[in-house]
């Protein structure tokens, strides 16, 4: 990445974005920002959010909020907004995951942790021991690597395993090809493995119990889109949810996230935890998130672009923009607590035009 001065005029998220664009070089930028083929999903998880409409309630004692919410593994947090895993930290800054980890333990969320990291699950619980740590990996076809990987994050102290299941091929992603991405940092956590790290074709949703019983660890399916696919994972033992379509990465012309959050809230919402990631950019998509039945909301390209301009820093600037975004709507659209944030509170755009 280029190494410059940020601005200091940034205030909202896009302005850390545009910033952030100005200071990668072009071919990180083009990694970082687009999705597969032609973009179709990329885009419809950002512009799902334009299609809802905020119902405030007034005259409402706002006087004071609680923005705190729980999740699993017994941790409460102090804002329903989170961070997403996804790879290579150190593409984006010098500190990589040391500095993304500080940021968010100052915050006191949860950072789910890529297992394409470029610190060890060792090292980052070694910098970070009060920092609520979930990792992000996958079912390998060495069926031992994923369970030692999976033990190595236990015995670091992480809190729950994030199983993603949308990657059982990789998507094409024709913009690595044109911009000629390339990367020299390495994967750290497969530094010790003299075997095949590719990811399992013969998975099915039993695995899940198998990862839970060998592991004794909270396990969260990510990469949901579909109820169906939702209530087999219940069914199998997912202690929660997290719908993803992973940021627009594999599957072109697959539903937004927040399109396909409802379906889901409805067929396992009242049983887990629905956490839910993709396109979010301000406190208003969170609030509506929140109102279609998430109970957390996880960001990720956000926490890179904050990398980029700032390190941990520009990191707790896109968390700290976020909450207070999120507080000024809860206290406008008189929600003082994240529980008073209902489906009431928000309505399609055609609804008011029918």
């Amino acid at each position: 990445m280029t190494q410059s001065n940020p601005s200091p005029k940034l205030v909202s998220i896009a302005d850390i974005e545009a910033e952030a664009n100005r200071l990668m070089e072009p071919s990180i930028r083009s990694y970082l920002n687009y999705g597969v083929l032609s973009g179709e999903t990329l885009r419809a998880n950002v512009d799902a959010f334009k299609w809802l409409r905020i119902r405030p309630r007034y005259m409402v004692d706002v006087s004071k909020r609680n923005l705190s919410v729980s999740v699993i593994g017994g941790d409460t947090i102090p804002m329903p907004i989170a961070v997403s895993p996804s790879g290579l930290h150190k593409r984006f800054h010098p500190d990589g995951e040391f500095a993304t980890g500080k940021a968010v333990r100052q915050k006191g969320t949860v950072m789910i942790v890529s297992i394409a990291s470029t610190v060890a699950i060792e090292e980052l619980a070694a910098a970070e021991p009060d920092l609520i740590k979930w990792l992000q990996m996958f079912i390998y076809r060495d069926r031992n690597m994923t369970i030692d990987l999976a033990l190595r994050a236990k015995q670091s102290g992480f809190r729950a395993l994030v199983l993603t299941v949308d990657y059982n091929a990789r998507g094409l992603r024709y913009h690595n090809i044109k911009s000629g991405y390339k990367t020299a940092h390495k994967m750290a956590n497969y530094e010790s493995y003299n075997i095949s790290k590719d990811v399992a074709k013969d998975t099915n949703w039993q695995d899940i119990r198998w990862l839970k019983e060998t592991t004794g660890l909270p396990v969260v399916i990510k990469g949901i889109v579909t109820a169906e696919d939702a209530r087999l994972a219940v069914d199998n033992g997912a202690d929660a949810i997290l719908v993803s379509n992973h940021g627009g990465r594999q599957l072109d012309g697959s539903p937004a996230t927040l399109e396909a959050l409802p379906e889901i809230v409805e067929a396992v919402g009242r049983e887990v935890d629905v956490y839910m990631d993709g396109g979010v950019r301000t406190g208003a998509d969170v609030f509506k998130a929140l109102a279609i039945g998430a109970k957390v909301v996880f960001v990720g390209r956000p926490v890179c672009w904050g990398l980029v301009c700032n390190g941990s820093n520009g990191v707790k600037q896109v968390l700290d923009i976020l909450n207070n975004e999120l507080d000024n709507y809860m206290t406008i659209a008189g929600t003082p607590t994240v529980g008073d944030i209902t489906r009431n509170h928000v309505r399609y755009v055609n609804d008011y035009h029918n």
